[in-house]
């Protein structure tokens, strides 16, 4: 079964002791292999990021510490929350696009969800 994820809440996480920095890499591989509700990746700065809900992320946070990396310590960001945007009302136009190949035209307008549906 396949999941698509988009975490609420982000964590960059690094080790106490450079060393461990291989083994964070390994168990962090390990922690997403092992639960399909967290996001593991690494910025482009670096930075190896823990995504997942706040609840679930504080779980994971502690598996990784205790169950992965055998007690190894790691340091932990301020958690980043994602900001999110929606459509409140139908947009006062209709806009027009083209596709790559310009066969064909996409006519678009936003509108707010209609209720009962998922996301609502």
């Amino acid at each position: 079964m396949k999941c698509s994820v988009s975490p609420v809440v982000r964590v960059a996480v690094q080790c106490k002791v450079a060393s461990d920095l291989s083994k964070l890499f390994e168990d962090l591989k390990r922690l997403a292999k092992s639960d399909p509700m967290v996001v593991c990746s690494i910025e482009e700065s670096g930075e190896h990021i823990i995504g997942a809900g706040e609840h679930h992320l504080e779980i994971c946070l502690k598996d990784l510490q205790d169950d992965f990396m055998g007690g190894a310590q790691i340091i932990k960001s301020d958690p980043v929350v994602s900001f999110r945007e929606t459509v409140l009302e139908k947009s006062s136009r209709t806009l027009m696009s083209k596709s790559p190949n310009k066969h064909n035209r996409l006519y678009m307008e936003a509108r707010p969800l209609e209720e009962g549906l998922p996301g609502h």
